[in-house]
């Protein structure tokens, strides 16, 4: 159903009254209004205002937010119609509606009416007899009524209040499929959405596992090249112990080269001193 602003007035005039039509006005089409701009714009006292919302608060036909006001100290309440549930209201008075105008077809067809002549009342059996079938207003002689034409007039509002209510439930059930279908498509999304950042999660825990590993056989690795650099530090080590060792043998054995070469040096020296003497002797021998 469609909301006129027709409508609208005549569904929240029957809970406020005629009264409380201006202020009815004043709220279509509008949001957040402030109570203190209702009652100037009225130019009714804040209490009367308050009074007329409260009336529509009650069928939930208003809602409000409150904010305070930093100057003053209090809250000052901002009010709006609530569409949906001045259709719900709608729904609720036809309804309420037609199981009155359907106890009053059977009412017509169960009793018996008695109208005075000049429309001042209308009587079932029992009050009339009460009344001596006389009208207690003018005293008239009160007649039975033929309820056939008000009967049919009844019927007939009953089945535009069905087909009117009939409706409204096609357009019920076509708005829940549509909120439905949209739940099913937020739902769907949510799932996509929750699946991707799972997804999305899982990759960043993978990489992150990765990264750690890589990290650990980094660190396993490099222990092992420590080990590499204390072998050769090993062998660089044995090298020069070797090195030590065989300029060691090399001076011990050049050392003991030496004293053999001053020997045969000495050897020469008490071959060339015999010579001298040889010599010498052999002269002597000469000059005797």
């Amino acid at each position: 159903m469609r909301l006129t602003q027709k409508k609208i007035e005549s569904i929240l005039v029957r809970f406020v009254g005629e009264e409380g039509l201006p202020l009815v006005r004043e709220l279509i089409g509008k949001e957040n209004v402030s109570e203190f701009d209702l009652a100037t714009k009225l130019k009714k006292d804040i209490k009367v205002v308050r009074k007329q919302i409260y009336l529509l608060q009650d069928q939930n036909l208003v809602s409000f937010t409150k904010k305070k006001d930093k100057q003053k100290g209090w809250y000052i309440y901002y009010w709006t119609l609530i569409p949906e549930s001045i259709k719900f209201n709608n729904y609720k008075i036809k309804k309420e509606l037609l199981t009155r105008l359907k106890l009053k077809v059977e009412e017509e067809a169960n009793e018996l009416f008695f109208i005075c002549p000049q429309n001042c009342v209308r009587l079932n059996f029992d009050q009339s007899m009460d009344y001596e079938f006389h009208c207690p207003e003018c005293g008239e002689l009160i007649n039975q009524e033929e309820s056939e034409d008000k009967t049919k007039a009844l019927k007939k509002k009953i089945e535009e209040l069905e087909k009117e209510l009939k409706e409204l439930d096609l357009k019920k059930i076509k708005r829940k499929k549509i909120k439905d279908q949209k739940k099913e498509v937020e739902a769907k999304k949510k799932e996509k959405s929750k699946v991707s950042s799972i997804k999305k999660k899982a990759t960043k825990v993978k990489k992150i596992i990765k990264k750690k590993v890589t990290k650990r056989k980094e660190t396993k690795k490099t222990p092992a090249k420590k080990k590499s650099s204390t072998k050769k530090k090993a062998i660089k080590a044995k090298k020069i112990i070797k090195k030590k060792t065989t300029k060691r043998k090399e001076t011990k054995e050049i050392t003991k080269k030496k004293p053999a070469k001053k020997k045969s040096s000495t050897k020469k020296k008490g071959i060339k001193a015999k010579k001298i003497i040889k010599k010498k002797k052999s002269r002597k021998d000469e000059y005797f």
